[in-house]
């Protein structure tokens, strides 16, 4: 799942791409959290609601991976937003209530950590779709998907180089609340897993 994150993370930022904002979203927003639900349970009712969020997100995105056009195209990337907060929670959750801080869940932390920015970055895409002056570059032109992306990472890392601007309220609201959560993770849920499995090895060592 990491490998995949970050395959995705340097395909959409360093590269070109033809695709436009609405395929990019799609893509994003609903293959990559497929993979995760996939990766973090095997419950059949969370598998259930994954693949109906995602088919639901495929259908209504007005012609992007699906090609269908149908009268509800709008609510195409804001099923995506659904699908990837989703993913994401059930992501947290599992970590979260893990009984063992082992390896594997060490390494699940960052992929919920990494897969957080990319829901971000999905919200960000439909506000910039909505409104595409929500967020401006340096050479003063509107942000495209991969620079949501790159700004999305930017924030929850709470870097902060500027040469992404949120510009609308509701994307500087939305940045904000990124910040955020990004502080709380760092400094909460992964100090926590780092001292548990310290904790774990310790009483585990010959």
């Amino acid at each position: 799942m990491l490998l995949l994150q970050f395959g995705l993370l340097l395909w959409l930022i360093a590269f070109d791409h033809a695709w436009d904002m609405r395929m990019l979203l799609e893509f994003t927003g609903v293959v990559i959290p497929l993979f995760a639900i996939a990766a973090v349970t095997q419950r059949k009712r969370d598998r259930r609601v994954a693949v109906a969020l995602a088919a639901a997100a495929i259908v209504f995105n007005g012609g992007a991976l699906s090609g269908f056009r149908p009268a509800g195209g709008a609510a195409g990337p804001l099923l995506a937003v659904a699908f990837s907060g989703y993913a994401t929670w059930k992501m947290l959750t599992g970590i979260v209530r893990s009984e063992r801080v082992t390896g594997n869940v060490l390494a699940g932390a960052l992929a919920t950590y990494i897969m957080a920015g990319l829901a971000f970055a999905v919200v960000y895409g439909v506000i910039a779709s909505r409104r595409p002056d929500a967020f401006v570059t340096a050479a003063a032109t509107p942000a495209s998907f991969p620079d949501l992306v790159y700004f999305s990472f930017v924030t929850l890392l709470t870097i902060g180089f500027g040469d992404v601007t949120p510009a609308a309220p509701g994307a500087r609201a939305v940045a904000l609340v990124e910040g955020l959560f990004g502080v709380v993770f760092t400094t909460v849920v992964m100090a926590s897993l780092v001292a548990g499995y310290v904790r774990h090895r310790e009483s585990n060592a010959p």
